[in-house]
């Protein structure tokens, strides 16, 4: 018959507490938990320590930490902060439960930790320290971060046109209606400040893809995605919303300020030749233009913006109307 451990109770048949079962609890806890423990007297200075709080400094006994303080290990703004709150749980009796607390070490090294904080009391029921838990959660951060990094790559690439590098049209909607409500909220408070849309597309797209194949049609199409780009404010923004179609968002912009700014992408993009098949192309543009204030309706608002633009393709193209 296999034989089993011995198990002391707690408390025995009379309901007297055991002492000698809470002793080997405590020695259970401080010397096999992989979380630290650790004990504080009143002047934050340790008084006792679990093995897994002295392997975290390289400590092998922790009897060797005995009246020493968080400032003979940690860095000294961690160390203040840290006596700084035990003091606070002396005053008000209030313990800090799962404190993220990061600390970057005299090596350069950065740690996470996870640490609860306690009132200590003594048989009377008086404050005469504090004692604590804490757990390394280096690794965790790591991964917290590694997939914020990834979260925010796909949020980026969901806004993003594989083939121009500009934003994308689901982007532009949601930009637009954010814009709207940000100035439909300042014209509700008597503001006059506006924003305009440019629409525009290449002129004879449609040729250099017939004629030329798509790849060249793709080139001519990052082409104007970089004549773009470099040609816009800082305050503006592009979208390539299918095909050749371009839009540009130009904020606190009124119509002739639109009017000043399409012009000068248009002589960009009529200044600047392509090769494309071994054949140089002048890609010109037609631009249409719309100003928020005459509009309430982000939709007429994006069609009256591209009856501009097919305006400017019936008067013989590469213009701004």
């Amino acid at each position: 018959m296999e034989e089993t451990a011995e198990i002391i109770p707690l408390f025995d048949k009379s309901g007297e507490k055991n002492i000698l079962s809470e002793s080997l609890l405590m020695h259970c806890l401080m010397e096999n938990s992989t979380d630290t423990i650790y004990f504080k007297d009143i002047n934050s200075r340790f008084i006792l320590n679990s093995k897994a709080h002295a392997r975290q400094f390289g400590v092998d006994d922790p009897c060797e930490m005995y009246g020493k303080s968080d400032a003979d290990y940690f860095p000294e703004n961690f160390a203040k902060a840290s006596y700084q709150e035990e003091q606070e749980i002396m005053r008000t009796g209030k313990p800090v439960i799962g404190h993220v607390e990061m600390c970057i070490l005299a090596n350069g090294q950065l740690k996470w930790y996870s640490a609860s904080k306690y009132p200590l009391y003594n048989e009377d029921g008086k404050i005469i320290g504090t004692w604590g838990t804490s757990r390394e959660i280096t690794d965790l951060k790591k991964v917290e971060q590694e997939l914020a990094i990834a979260n925010a790559e796909l949020k980026r690439q969901s806004r993003i046109d594989e083939l121009s590098g500009l934003y994308n049209r689901r982007y532009f909607y949601e930009m637009l209606t954010n814009t709207a409500r940000k100035y439909s909220a300042r014209r509700d408070l008597g503001f006059h400040d506006t924003f305009s849309l440019v629409t525009l597309d290449i002129d004879r797209f449609k040729t250099i893809n017939d004629t030329l194949g798509h790849l060249a049609g793709d080139t001519a199409i990052r082409h104007m995605a970089g004549v773009l780009l470099k040609n816009l404010r800082s305050t503006d923004t592009i979208f390539r919303i299918g095909g050749d179609e371009f839009v540009i968002i130009l904020p606190d912009t009124d119509y002739d300020g639109a009017r000043i700014q399409a012009e000068r992408i248009r002589r960009a993009a009529e200044n600047s030749p392509i090769l494309l098949n071994g054949i140089t192309f002048v890609l010109t543009v037609s631009m249409g233009i719309a100003c928020y204030e005459d509009h309430t309706d982000i939709t007429e608002f994006v069609h009256d913006a591209d009856m501009h633009l097919y305006h400017s393709k019936r008067l013989g193209r590469n213009r701004v109307t």
